[in-house]
Parts: C-alpha cells; structure tokens; sequence
C-alpha cells in the first residue's frame, strides 16, 4: 500500500487541538494576547488542491452532479484503488477526465 499524506500534518494536529480548545471555552483574549498581530487586513482566497468531478453514492447530493471537494489532505493507492481525503471526508476516485475542465 501507498499511502502520501501532506506534510502539514504537525500543523494539523495543533490546529485541531486549538480547536478543541475553543469548543471547550478554553480560550480567552488575555491568553492571545501574544499571538502576531494582522493589521490593515481585508478577506482574501488563494488556491489550493482540490478534485473535481462527477459524484456517485454521496449521501447528500445526487449522483452525476458535478462537485468541488475540500483540500486534499492524503492519497492512498492500495490493490489498483486510489482514493483521496479532503477535508470533509473520503473519495475513492473513479477514472482520471483527461479532456477540458468538467
């Protein structure tokens, strides 16, 4: 089995405790008051990888809708399968659109 997992995942782990930490009301102003400061700051997007595609079995939108996952966070390739983590969950991927964007 292969498996590639992003090298993000120290950076995950912290992110999910601090994220734990919120939920629980473990986090207050006075214990951030270290953190940098982003000033002048306004919303903004950047890219990052994602796929594309034709969904089949999704318990919540129909099959044949076109979709755009989350952030790939893993691949795994075992017995001639490939499959993906996003952030929201798993895929296993079908055959590879080598024609224009969907």
């Amino acid at each position: 089995m292969h498996i590639r997992i992003i090298s993000e995942l120290p950076q995950l782990r912290k992110l999910l405790t601090d994220l734990e930490r919120l939920e629980a009301h473990a986090v207050s102003a006075p214990a951030l008051m270290s953190v940098p400061v982003l000033d002048q700051w306004s919303r903004t997007h950047r890219q990052t990888d994602c796929l594309e595609g034709k969904v089949e079995g999704h318990p919540y939108i129909p099959d044949g809708d076109k979709v755009l996952t989350s952030d790939i966070y893993a691949h795994v390739h075992d017995e001639d399968e490939h499959f993906v983590r996003t952030l929201n969950g798993w895929y296993r991927l079908g055959t590879e659109w080598k024609g224009e964007r969907l």
